[in-house]
């Protein structure tokens, strides 16, 4: 008899590799839920690829999760856990850290054209100035 837990976790770490693909997130799921099949630790189970940085995931799939450890989306967007003394942790509907990463490149290039914008207004500027000097 197959082991449901096993089932229910391989199904899961399909679902998380194929939504990232809908984002056109380069995902790796790892074989035999095995890191060391993709270069990594054994705790990796999916390998997601953007431009700025190579995401290692662990999935994990529980019956129940504590209620307050989930964001109540209609009121925050982000919940913020921390243990005493620990590391911050950030929790976020995966649809939505999969929009944040995804824009990644996007992101970087609307810097770009808002930085070339301002060097063309700056020059702009420069230029007319010049000219109402020449007129002097």
């Amino acid at each position: 008899m197959p082991n449901r837990n096993k089932q229910k976790g391989n199904r899961f770490e399909r679902e998380v590799t194929n939504l990232a693909k809908e984002y056109s997130i380069e995902s790796k799921r790892a074989y035999a839920s095995n890191g060391l099949s993709l270069g990594h630790a054994e705790e990796v189970d999916v390998l997601l690829s953007t431009p700025d940085r190579d995401w290692r995931v662990q999935c994990k799939v529980r019956k129940n999760i504590a209620k307050w450890i989930k964001p109540d989306s209609s009121v925050v967007d982000l919940q913020v856990v921390k243990e005493d003394r620990g590391e911050i942790y950030a929790i976020l509907p995966y649809d939505d850290f999969l929009e944040l990463i995804a824009d990644d490149e996007e992101y970087r290039n609307s810097g770009q054209e808002k930085l070339d914008e301002e060097r063309d207004i700056y020059a702009q500027k420069r230029d007319e100035i010049e000219h109402e000097i020449k007129q002097l």
